[in-house]
């Protein structure tokens, strides 16, 4: 027998068994091992495998590609077109580029400088950062609200169950009054039966023990009472709801800006009781809409990117009266000034007290002065001219425009926080007709000089006092967490007018009224007037502030004195400015009853007497002034009225008050 080697044996392959494919298969590890019946079947199940898989593929990129579909149209941001989606780009890249078509209201759309407008809105204020943070605010909100509500009804169910006791403690009182008036009953008797036997003293004895028995079930009963009531309901006071100042969405002029650009969405309330979340300003209407984009436009070409982010972030809206206009005024929380000023405009509104200044009562001497409210009819309506100068955040040009109807208002505002803040309020509180009529200029008021209306001044904004923008500032009370110090640009008034004096208003038109709350500023707006255009002033409103600038800021007396003199011409300065009183037989233009005749000019004191129909008494300011002028003297030497050279300090490039070297 011979031994035959697997591995001496040497495999001969027929062309007919397989070709090259299966050679190759035999060349695999553990493949060559199988059987012909085994590799096919291998051969089938990788052939099934690779089906499967490449079908798989095609499946999941259709799913993928339909949902992408779906969410472009449908579901994600509605500013961008389909044409600019088929670029696949994301949404923010879609965005960042500044293309694409914005649905706004219904069948409105914006067009391409408004969309652009929009765009930066969103890119600047960071809208889609503010979401993220509204809707981790909204969480908090609704965790605040299930608290307050828990706390509620845990105070509910206590002063409940004090009731419940409370009652409980009637009952037993109840009881033991029943017991206690049997007791007497019974003693009355007996005593009643004892005085039947004591004949002699009937009267006597009976009224007396009657008396007796009395107080002694009076004060039983009423120490029942005490011991009764004291425990648990004599001094409780029931639980209520609490009130929580965090169960409330702080929505700010930010969130306006977002809204109006289609950047952010409001939260919705969860439960069907509360109202969701939403500010009065109607960004649904249309041009609206419009307007706070345009605003916007308007702000980012005057202000800088930090003093609109700073300022939209501390102002809110907030329900207030004027004179019994309901309103939805934006300011800063805790805007003393703003506060102030509503207390002057609702002055002696339906019983309330008369201010003369935001925290000044008036007294029965200033009843007769000119107020807001009570302009007469010859300085205002269609045609006439009202100028605010330093109008904040335009409360008093709001009033004019609802008191006034058709009456021209340019509001002059340097402090740039306030001007941004008075747009808003006008936009969202004035109709398209009544702004029509209201001009708001950004721009301080300087001298007359040409090469002046390009000058500037350094001011400080304050949002816990918006009424007082000035560059009279103590360096002490400067808040760097909050405030905000500016350079103001300084123009002419004759230029101010003449870019915001409407086209139906002619050039040239005299001011009808002229509202001086501009701390200081009037040291450089009235000398610098030419004296014809300061005679055809119908009426000067406002104050000086000499008292109030602290030395080292003080004009000089020169320029006191020249704006001192025209001013206390007017009703209002010499009836409650103390400067005035350096010119006690100045004459004073007669007060004029705002039922006056309609068609009076406005003029110089002599003109206006005789132009009227009614002769009205012309008084000195010592006249009108009286008992004000008591102590000038005094006065005059301490504010240094006579003794100020030159502008060195009024001019000083600097917002802080700094101490006199010369």
């Amino acid at each position: 027998m011979v031994a035959i080697s697997r591995s001496n044996v040497r495999r001969v392959r027929r062309g007919n068994e397989g070709g090259g494919f299966l050679y190759m298969l035999d060349n695999i590890p553990y493949i060559s091992q199988l059987s012909s019946a085994d590799r096919l079947l291998l051969l089938c199940g990788a052939a099934l495998l690779g089906t499967v898989t490449f079908a798989s593929f095609f499946l999941i990129s259709g799913i993928v590609t339909f949902s992408g579909g779906i969410t472009s149209s449908d579901v994600s941001d509605p500013r961008l077109s389909p044409e600019l989606r088929k670029m696949g780009l994301s949404d923010e890249q879609l965005l960042r580029r500044g293309g694409g078509k914005r649905i706004v209201v219904g069948p409105h759309k914006l067009d391409s400088e408004e969309n652009a407008v929009a765009l930066d809105i969103i890119s600047i204020l960071d809208c889609d950062g503010l979401q993220d943070e509204m809707e981790r605010e909204w969480n908090a909100v609704l965790d605040a609200k299930k608290l307050a509500k828990e706390s509620s009804d845990r105070w509910k169910r206590e002063e409940e169950q004090w009731k419940r006791e409370e009652e409980e403690w009637e009952q037993i009182n109840n009881r033991n009054k029943r017991r206690l008036q049997l007791e007497l009953d019974s003693v009355q008797d007996a005593v009643e039966f004892d005085l039947e036997q004591q004949e002699n003293h009937n009267d006597i004895g009976g009224d007396g023990r009657d008396f007796m028995l009395d107080e002694m079930m009076m004060d039983d009963i009423s120490m029942m009472g005490r011991d009764g009531g004291g425990g648990i309901g004599g001094g409780g006071g029931g639980g209520g709801d609490f009130y929580y100042d965090n169960t409330q969405l702080k929505l700010t002029a930010r969130h306006l800006f977002c809204l109006a650009a289609e950047g952010i969405t409001l939260p919705k309330s969860t439960t069907s009781g509360d109202p969701d979340p939403s500010l009065h300003c109607d960004i649904g209407n249309f041009e609206i809409r419009e307007s706070l984009l345009s605003l916007w436009s308007s702000a980012r070409a005057q202000i800088s990117d930090d003093i609109i982010k700073k300022t939209l972030n501390i102002v809110t809206e907030h329900k207030e009266t004027l004179r019994g206009h309901d309103v939805h005024i934006w300011y800063p929380q805790n805007d003393l000034g703003t506060e102030g000023m509503l207390r002057v405009l609702n002055s002696a509104f339906e019983g309330s007290l008369t201010y003369n200044f935001d925290s000044e009562p008036a007294d029965e001497g200033h009843d007769d002065l000119y107020r807001f409210w009570n302009i007469p009819s010859q300085y205002v309506g269609e045609n006439k001219l009202f100028v605010d100068v330093g109008s904040a955040l335009g409360l008093t040009s709001m009033l004019i425009a609802y008191e006034y109807p058709r009456t021209t208002v340019v509001s002059i505002e340097p402090a740039s926080p306030s001007w941004l803040i008075q747009n808003i309020n006008f936009r969202c509180n004035l109709s398209e007709e009544q702004r029509s009529y209201v001009h708001p200029i950004l721009a301080g008021v300087g001298t007359k000089h040409h090469d002046d209306n390009d000058s500037m001044m350094k001011m400080i904004w304050k949002p816990r006092m918006t009424t007082a923008t000035r560059n009279w500032n103590l360096d002490k009370d400067f808040d760097f967490g909050t405030d905000i110090e500016l350079t103001v640009h300084l123009r002419t008034l004759r230029a101010i007018l003449a870019e915001a004096t409407p086209e139906d208003l002619p050039l040239g038109t005299p001011i009808s009224v002229l509202n001086l709350d501009c701390e200081g500023c009037e040291y450089n707006l009235i000398p610098s007037l030419h004296e014809t255009s300061f005679k055809s002033i119908g009426l000067i409103l406002g104050r000086t502030n000499w008292g109030f600038i602290p030395m080292s800021k003080k004009p000089s007396s020169e320029r006191a004195e020249d704006t001192h003199k025209r001013v206390c011409t007017h009703y209002n300065f010499a009836k409650r400015c103390k400067e005035c009183c350096d010119f006690p037989t100045l004459p004073v233009r007669p007060r004029l009853p705002s039922t006056a005749v309609e068609d009076e000019k406005f003029g110089d004191v002599e003109d206006e007497s005789d132009n009227s129909s009614v002769r009205l008494e012309t008084k000195t300011v010592a006249d009108v002034a009286g008992s004000l002028c008591d102590g000038f003297e005094e006065w005059a030497e301490e504010n240094k009225l006579h003794e100020v050279p030159d502008d060195y300090g009024w001019n000083e490039m600097s917002a802080y008050v700094q101490t006199d070297t010369r």
